[in-house]
């Protein structure tokens, strides 16, 4: 402890020194263009954001002398040669910088979705039928809010209409933490607020006890900005699940089908507030909390038969299993944000801390007709508190054409499983109960800095992260240092269309769940089994492509390699009684080779698309069970949407998402697609009626193939998620109509 101590002095004091503004600092240049046809470019100090500026009328090519640092970059009220000219400036739809694409879905007035329906719609990103987010195709992706990491239960309660706009990085810079090998996708909320009393209330529900509501409220006066909001979210599921597998044994093959019907039932509920004071123009004091949880119920039913080489029947029985689950998590969050003197120059400080908490239980009947009619139970019961707190501070500033950013974060994260078991000897005689905890703590310092400068055509970012990390999972343990290089660049081909290359390193750590070695007996046949031996994945990503901006059509076109040692993956293997052990393991390497396209453009006037196609090839290799393995395919994921605005009142829109299979290293798991469908109408200014319907083809369907060297597992899952939630919303104060 003394030893990490001490590295968190010796980092903080590095990232004071940097925030504090050098005495000399050269103000960096900021020019207005006004071309002759009234449209241009505003160039501020990142040379790669751009703005779509309109002038009231038409001027020769000019540069205007940049405004007052207090004025608003968008305005310029006086022409010294003529007439008042009024510029505005429109924010577009997607802004392509040079480490991140930004998506402003800040239009949106969609209090009816939240941030994974939100999610699903953004080029390069899909969500599978169970929530589970990709980047690619690839699931190790990070999400963050607002820079600080976003746990699941926070994302799935985040209302869309609290987003302004999201940041998806494919090959992250040194400036974020190292995990999410895949990516980070960066959800960035709302900040302004009108004056006076502000908010709306939403309610939708359809005919299978599915419902959502919510409300927010903001309150902004003088310097100070307060804000409230509440929902609840009650969620219901129907999933089947057949499974076929097929055992050597030394009699010959035993053959063991199965069929699944689960009931799902889930209730979410969330709390939050936010303070905001403006101590000056450049100084902003923020204080957030938000209060998520959760209680939900699982019904299972499931029959097993297991046939000899004969065609005997072995054994029959059938199992009910009712699990019962709930959970908080408290978050508070600090932030401080100071805008220097120079244009551009930028210090923020976030302190966040999350106490939590889970707790399940799931008792199991197992009835039994073949060899002898026989019935047991037996149960599980887990809690698992959990506690982490982190700061970082952030440091922007331009020296001319160039940027440095350069920042820390320190990280402790400490969590507990306490599992119990009772009976598990009346269904397995070789097991007994047991009464455990399994420890897990973390800390992570890290520090990084990258430099954005103009190299002849081109503009290059090259950056470092240090991390050092240590943590302890049971008799566990690592203490790491890596050293984390990325390097961004571009190099304008014309107005409209650009050259763009990067590469980024990254690590994927195991988490609590894969790194628990306590067994759990999902059913009789299927066993979960963590890994305390796991490592962590390390991952190099490779990156080349295009982008073209044009006024009524954008593209982007990427091909891209990632290599990956030590992949975390899942396996399976089958011990003599014919038990399914489930389980993570690090396989030798992988890789993904791949071409990206994206398209956004027109229509008709009233109808606009979008559409984005990722087509890779998939490879993983290693060795498990003595077998030396190998899988390889080529898969695909996108979403094509398109969206109808017949009149101001009305707005339609059709969501195609999916993906193809995804490669493990003894299988793999075949892909889905889901249509849906999305209708707002605005019957007064202040209230709007809204229909979603959902996997409209009921097509979320997905196979899952292990084989190993006793023989292979098969299942199907498919989940009966068609519904049509019908709801309102009604505004109230000043709120944007």
């Amino acid at each position: 402890m003394r030893k990490f101590l001490s590295r968190v002095l010796c980092v903080v004091a590095l990232g004071i020194t940097l925030a504090a503004p050098s005495a000399n600092a050269v103000d960096a240049a900021t020019s207005l263009r006004v071309l002759s046809q009234g449209e241009g470019t505003l160039h501020r100090s990142d040379p790669t954001e751009q703005f779509v500026v309109h002038s009231e009328r038409a001027l020769h090519a000019q540069d205007v002398a940049p405004a007052a640092p207090e004025q608003p970059a968008a305005g310029i009220d006086k022409a010294e040669d003529g007439p008042a000219i009024v510029v505005t400036v429109r924010k577009p739809s997607i802004t392509n910088k040079i480490d991140r694409r930004v998506y402003d879905v800040s239009a949106r007035d969609d209090a009816f979705s939240n941030a994974n329906d939100v999610l699903s719609r953004i080029p390069s990103v899909t969500v599978d039928p169970r929530g589970r987010i990709a980047l690619r195709g690839n699931r190790q992706v990070k999400v963050l809010i607002d820079g600080v990491e976003g746990r699941p239960e926070v994302v799935s309660n985040l209302r869309a209409s609290e987003i302004d706009r999201i940041e998806v990085m494919t090959n992250p810079s040194g400036q974020f933490a190292s995990d999410g090998s895949g990516g980070i996708i960066n959800i960035i909320l709302k900040k302004k607020r009108k004056q006076g009393i502000n908010g709306d209330v939403s309610l939708g529900a359809d005919g299978d006890e599915r419902y959502n509501f919510s409300g927010n409220v903001s309150y902004k006066t003088g310097r100070w900005t307060a804000s409230a909001g509440a929902g609840s979210n009650h969620i219901r599921d129907l999933r089947t699940l057949n499974g076929l597998q097929q055992w050597s044994t030394p009699s010959g093959i035993e053959t063991t089908t199965s069929a699944n019907l689960t009931s799902f039932s889930r209730r979410f509920g969330f709390e939050t507030a936010r303070l905001v004071y403006d101590a000056s123009i450049n100084d902003r004091l923020e204080l957030g909390f938000g209060n998520y949880h959760w209680r939900g119920s699982v019904d299972d039913s499931g029959i097993v038969q297991i046939t000899g080489p004969s065609g005997a029947v072995v054994e029959d029985q059938k199992e009910t299993i009712f699990t019962a689950d709930n959970g908080f998590s408290a978050v508070w969050t600090f932030s401080y944000v100071h805008k220097g003197k120079v244009d551009g120059e930028r210090f923020s400080l976030k302190l966040n801390r999350v106490d939590g908490r889970t707790a399940d239980i799931a008792d199991h009947h197992l009835s039994r007709t073949v060899p002898s009619p026989e019935d047991e139970n037996y149960s599980y019961s887990n809690l698992s508190p959990t506690s982490s707190t982190s700061l970082g501070g952030d440091y922007e500033r331009p020296f001319g054409t160039s940027r440095l950013t350069a920042g820390f974060w320190v990280e402790t994260s400490d969590n507990d499983v306490r599992s119990r078991s009772e009976n598990i000897a009346a269904i397995v005689p070789s097991e007994s109960d047991f009464d455990t905890t399994f420890l897990y703590d973390r800390r992570t310092l890290a520090g990084y800095g990258t430099w954005q400068t103009p190299l002849a055509r081109w503009v290059v970012m090259p950056g470092l992260r240090i991390e050092s990390e240590q943590w302890n999972a049971g008799a566990s343990s690592r203490d790491e240092l890596r050293l984390l290089p990325s390097l961004s660049l571009n190099r304008p081909l014309s107005d409209t269309m650009r050259l763009v290359a990067s590469y980024s390193k990254r690590t994927q750590r195991p988490d609590i769940i894969q790194l628990n070695p306590r067994r759990v007996y999902y059913s009789r046949y299927l066993v979960y089994e963590g890994n305390s031996d796991l490592r962590a994945q390390n991952t190099d990503s490779f990156e080349v492509g295009y982008e073209f901006t044009g006024k009524k059509f954008s593209s982007n076109g990427s091909l891209y390699y990632r290599v990956s040692h030590d992949p975390l993956t899942d396996a399976r293997r089958v011990a003599a009684d014919q038990t399914v052990i489930a389980t993570v393991i690090n396989a030798d390497k992988s890789r993904a080779a791949g071409l990206e396209l994206s398209a956004k453009g027109k229509i008709t006037k009233t109808a606009d698309y979008s559409v984005n196609l990722n087509v890779f090839d998939s490879e993983v290799n290693g060795v498990f069970g003595g077998e030396t393995l190998r899988r390889q395919y080529v898969t695909w994921s996108g979403n094509a949407i398109v969206e109808f605005k017949p009149t101001h009142e009305d707005w339609l829109q059709l969501n195609l998402n999916g993906a193809g299979r995804s490669v493990m290293l003894q299988g793999y798991q075949t892909g889905f697609y889901r249509l849906d469908l999305a209708y707002r109408r605005k019957l007064t200014a202040k209230l709007t009626i809204a229909v979603n319907a959902m996997d409209l083809l009921n097509s979320s369907k997905q196979t899952t193939l292990f084989v190993t060297p006793e023989g292979e597992s098969r299942t199907i899952g498919r989940a009966k998620r068609l519904a049509v939630m019908i709801g309102l919303t009604r505004k109230f104060g000043n709120s944007e109509q």
